[in-house]
């Protein structure tokens, strides 16, 4: 049986996987179906790759093209997630400390990350369960630190170290990286990595009034939008370099508000905390100079601390929001703590690619890691590879421990929720219960998942990639064409089924 990937000084790994269900021979239950399924979709000459398998017994119910090597897009969030359930395990939980360090007087604030992509996230803090906002939650790590040491600290410093500085990765398409969903990713993340822009139009038709949260006052923010109450909103923001200076542009009708991704991480977790700690009272020396605020230099101790608050993460949170919303960031960091929790060096894209790689090695057998090319964690490169036979192989694989699926199944998005909370409804209603991860970059529809039958509990893995799509119509038809796909197999799992047609 496979043992977990150890932390490093450890084994790797103790045996591994023999047998998994190698390729099977073609002509699969489903196989002339698919083919006129595919044929009758009007998506142009893009590449169309479909596996799917029962994850009882390892059958082949349907196979087209299902060794191409693809670009997965999202669906590489399927490996990532289950690789960090693997290796960090289901007990796993991101920690930040808020400490003092006494070898100083007066004493040193410092902020240990793990790499945590929820801290701070408004989305996690606003659930029921915790109730908070983040300007509360200031208030609570601000009341910590008044009743020490009179609220008097030397410096604050931001031990980030857990990663390295990297925090662009080479492949994301660089007129993209003011846009949230290609945030820089740090050793400390602080709210998702982004500033929200707030505009409002004005009476006389001026520019429009504007506001950054949290409070910035570093970030550079020129306005060269305009008030248009008889238009629509337009209003965007522009990042152009790495660094803080934005640029507001558009037309305003009514207020919007626009989340922009930030440079440099850590330092901006750093600022804005020791910001919101002053305004509450906490004092640094010397008050308001920036040089109250750096990062921890490689191979800096902190020996006499002690911790005042720590803020958690649970592991099945942060795959909720890798899977159901398809959140980079948090793809992205559980990829680089794999590089770090393996290897005891700072997490980076190179040491998590290689774990990755590892895994499905062990795993899978050495043919699957070889014709997988693994370049991040969230699918935002298009320098992955990933067969879908590797992706049905990958979950049957993660089935195989009742714990590790029951996390992975749970973090997927179904009909209504997460990415699919406008698909498989109404006229694309199944049968079948439906848990998938869906996919997209210009050119790429991805949809992989899992249908269990809501009786028998019987359950079809699959996995449908569509590369080179061309734009406009034909584009427009990826979607129906997945879901004309998983219908199939819907009606594959059903007592007297109907056949399924293009489109519902």
């Amino acid at each position: 049986m496979a043992e977990r990937i150890t932390r490093a000084g450890h084994a790797l790994l103790i045996g591994f996987w023999i047998a998994l269900g190698s390729p099977l021979a073609t002509g699969a239950p489903l196989d002339s179906r698919l083919e006129q399924i595919i044929k009758r979709a009007d998506v142009g000459n893009a590449s169309v790759a479909v596996h799917a398998i029962d994850l009882q017994t390892g059958a082949e119910i349907a196979s087209y093209r299902a060794n191409t090597r693809m670009i997965p897009a999202s669906n590489m969030k399927i490996i990532t997630s289950g690789a960090a359930i693997q290796v960090l395990g289901a007990d796993f939980v991101y920690r930040t400390y808020l400490s003092v360090d006494d070898s100083v007087e007066p004493p040193r604030l410092v902020l240990r990350g793990s790499g945590d992509p929820g801290f701070a996230d408004p989305a996690l803090l606003e659930r029921p369960s915790v109730g908070l906002t983040f300007s509360a939650l200031m208030d609570q790590l601000s009341s910590v630190l008044s009743s020490t040491e009179d609220g008097l600290f030397s410096e604050f410093v931001i031990d980030d170290r857990v990663f390295d500085r990297d925090f662009v990765h080479r492949d994301w398409p660089k007129d993209q990286l003011n846009r949230w969903y290609c945030a820089e990713l740090g050793g400390v993340n602080l709210r998702r990595n982004v500033v929200t822009v707030y505009a409002e139009p004005t009476p006389d038709n001026g520019s429009p009034i504007t506001q950054v949260l949290p409070e910035a006052p570093w970030i550079d923010l020129a306005n060269r939008a305009a008030t248009d109450r008889k238009g629509s909103n337009t209003a965007w923001v522009a990042r152009p370099q790495q660094n803080d200076r934005m640029t507001l542009f558009g037309k305003v009708r009514t207020r919007v508000e626009i989340d922009v991704a930030i440079h440099n991480p850590p330092m901006f977790a750093g600022r804005t905390l020791a910001n919101e700690f002053e305004r509450r009272g906490i004092s640094f020396a010397p008050a308001g100079s920036e040089a109250r605020v750096r990062l921890a230099e490689s191979g800096e101790a902190f020996a006499e601390t002690r911790a005042l608050a720590v803020v958690t993460t649970p592991l099945q949170d942060v795959l909720d929001r890798v899977n159901q919303d398809s959140h980079n960031l948090y793809a992205e960091s559980l990829f680089k703590r794999l590089g770090h929790e393996v290897s005891g060096e700072p997490g980076s894209w190179a040491n998590g690619a290689t774990v990755i790689r590892m895994l499905i090695s062990d795993a899978l057998g050495p043919e699957y890691a070889k014709e997988t090319t693994v370049s991040d964690g969230s699918g935002m490169s298009r320098e992955n590879r990933v067969r879908p036979s590797t992706l049905t192989e990958w979950m049957r694989w993660l089935s195989r421990d009742e714990e590790r699926w029951k996390m992975f199944k749970s973090s997927l998005a179904s009909p209504g929720v997460g990415t699919l909370r406008s698909r498989f409804r109404n006229d694309e209603s199944l049968n079948s219960e439906l848990a998938a991860k869906s996919g997209y970059l210009s050119g790429v529809y991805a949809l992989s998942g899992v249908l269990t039958h809501p009786t028998n509990g019987r359950q079809i893995v699959f996995s449908i990639l569509l590369n080179d799509v061309p734009r406009g119509r034909q584009a427009r038809n990826a979607k129906p064409l997945h879901a004309a796909i998983v219908k199939e197999l819907d009606a594959y799992l059903t007592p007297n089924p109907r056949p399924a047609s293009l489109g519902g």
